[in-house]
């Protein structure tokens, strides 16, 4: 069923194949030998199909082959005799049938199909042939395991078994069907699409037989096809030749060109070029009417035969031996190979392992040196530290001087006290870079508390926590207490109307400590030019460093301190300043 299926397919594309080429015919450019010969220039067009050697294109895709060269040839002669410049268009048909059928129908007579075609009488009477330029003999072939026949009728006895193989409306399909029609009629013909095909399928399939022209059967045997030739039955036609359309011009100028002595010498040499001499020798001798009963020219064609298969079998052992001699050296090659490879890679593994201990040592200096700027940055810090400790303590003396001085007993008892717990904490935290929450804010009570009473109560302030703030957490140490100065120092103290007020808010906002301090002063710019009158250096140096504790603090971290100031208004008016002290949560863990 699929067999019959690709068949129909086959048919189809070769149908439409041909409708495409009628279509093309239309364009082709076939003038005839009247108008050529009159106007000293033309062109005609030349149909092909590829059979190897006669036709085809090689490598590169050039057009070559006998009858290539048999028509090309026509050029030169036109040219020398005639002075006549013709240009041939060769136009690959698809197939021996198509360029019949486009001959056998062109109204052009300037066309030529060219597929090695045997002249025969029933050709005769639809298409014109050009001279044969080499003999026409098919020959029987047989697969390698069937015997030699002495006599037609051992083939004849054996049909039954056989099946054979062909090339639609070839001649040598006639001559398989002449075997069909005269001796049995269910013999299973199967279709090819060319000789070597046909070759090929034989050369596989016991019991197959088949036709070929002979030229074609050495050839294949060159190729190395495994068939084997019968004596029998043989089939020998007027030879193989170019077609023209019925009604052409071109056979007198044709017909005068191939019978001169100049053709009949190209041709041997042509064919020669392409067979081999010896081959085109043994062709045109075995071809020439009754040559087989010749002994001489079988025995040349036995001879040739047995040499072609001598020299196949010498290249395959050939062959055999090279391909011993590669895969040895392939072996060598590969153990070579191998053992290079070893020593690269332990070489590149010893590299490797250097390289690992290298890398290690450089991440463990690496490693080091960042531990010692860490520490560095730390020394820095407890220095910075070190530099405001004293500052409050100096400012808790004057403090306390003041009082003395005004003979206010009670107040200074009152401010030792306190200043003492506020000492004592802030001895405690000291020698620490970071506080707890809970210490801070004690602080900066404190401290305000301190204040308070040496101001005689000139400002108000309020402290507030988040009620679910974790008071244990610890936070840069004398981080806060610079801005709270500078709030009470630059902002409520320097208020000309009112009393003063200082609020400060912790609270926790995704991963960081959130601390505001708000002062109800005159803003930045009255601060400023508090400061520029009381020339308060002291106050700028506390900001400066808290400006460089920051600086350390964000020493290598991802998440960072930051400070935002800005004053607060009422319409135009300024009424305050507040601060904004952003702080990662666990920086210093």
């Amino acid at each position: 069923m699929v067999k019959k299926i690709l068949q129909y397919i086959s048919f189809v594309l070769v149908i439409l194949f041909t409708q495409v080429l009628f279509a093309q015919s239309n364009t082709w450019k076939a003038d005839s030998w009247a108008d050529v010969f009159k106007n000293k220039t033309g062109t005609i067009t030349a149909l092909w199909y590829d059979i190897e050697p006669f036709i085809y294109t090689d490598d590169n895709n050039t057009l070559i082959g006998v009858e290539y060269e048999v028509m090309e040839s026509l050029k030169k002669y036109l040219k020398d005799r005639y002075a006549i410049d013709l240009r041939i268009n060769w136009v690959n048909a698809g197939s021996f049938e198509n360029i019949y059928a486009q001959v056998k129908q062109s109204k052009m007579p300037g066309v030529f199909g060219w597929s090695y075609y045997s002249i025969t009488p029933e050709r005769k009477k639809e298409v014109n042939f050009t001279p044969p330029y080499m003999p026409d003999l098919n020959v029987l072939i047989t697969d390698n395991n069937e015997p030699i026949f002495n006599t037609a009728q051992e083939l004849i006895d054996r049909l039954s078994a056989m099946k054979a193989y062909t090339m639609e409306s070839t001649t040598m399909e006639e001559d398989v069907e002449n075997l069909q029609r005269n001796f049995y009629k269910s013999l299973k013909i199967f279709k090819k699409k060319d000789d070597y095909e046909i070759l090929q399928e034989v050369s596989k399939n016991n019991k197959a037989f088949g036709y070929v022209p002979l030229s074609v059967y050495i050839v294949g045997l060159q190729k190395g096809i495994k068939v084997k030739r019968q004596n029998i039955l043989i089939s020998r036609r007027e030879g193989f030749a170019g077609i023209m359309p019925f009604n052409t011009d071109w056979s007198t100028i044709i017909n005068e060109y191939f019978n001169t002595n100049e053709f009949k010498i190209l041709t041997g040499k042509i064919v020669g070029k392409y067979l081999g001499s010896d081959v085109t020798d043994l062709v045109f001798g075995v071809s020439a009417p009754d040559s087989l009963i010749n002994i001489k020219n079988d025995l040349d064609l036995l001879t040739k035969e047995k040499e072609i298969v001598t020299k196949r079998l010498i290249d395959n052992a050939i062959d055999v031996e090279k391909e011993k001699i590669f895969r040895t050296i392939l072996v060598i090659s590969a153990v070579i190979v191998l053992i290079f490879i070893s020593i690269l890679y332990n070489r590149y593994i010893s590299k490797q392992r250097f390289y690992k201990l290298l890398q290690q040592r450089n991440d463990t200096i690496i490693h080091q040196k960042e531990e010692i700027e860490v520490m560095n940055k730390k020394l820095e810090m407890k220095v910075l530290l070190a530099q405001m400790n004293p500052h409050l303590i100096f400012n808790s003396l004057n403090a306390i001087q003041y009082f003395v001085t005004l003979d206010e007993k009670k107040n200074a008892v009152k401010y030792i006290n306190n200043f003492s717990r506020h000492l004592r904490l802030i001895l405690n935290n000291a020698s620490a870079i970071t506080i707890a929450l809970e210490n801070e804010v004690k602080m900066l009570q404190q401290y305000l508390q301190l204040e308070q009473l040496r101001f005689e109560n000139k400002f108000d302030f309020f402290i507030d926590c988040d009620e679910d703030l974790n008071k244990s957490i610890e936070i840069p140490s004398m981080l806060i207490y610079p801005y709270v100065e500078v709030a009470l120092y630059q902002g409520v103290l320097i208020k000309k109307e009112g009393r003063g007020k200082i609020e400060i808010n912790f609270k926790q906002n995704e991963g960081y400590l959130l601390v505001t301090v708000i002062d109800n002063g005159e803003g930045k710019v009255a601060a400023t030019n508090f400061l520029a009158k009381r020339e308060g250096k002291e106050f700028n140096n506390n900001i400066n460093t808290a400006l460089q504790h920051i600086d350390l603090l964000n020493y290598r971290q991802q998440k960072k301190v930051s400070v935002e100031q800005a004053d607060l208004f009422n319409g135009d008016i300024i009424v305050g300043c507040k601060v904004v002290i952003n702080i990662p949560l666990n920086m210093l863990t």
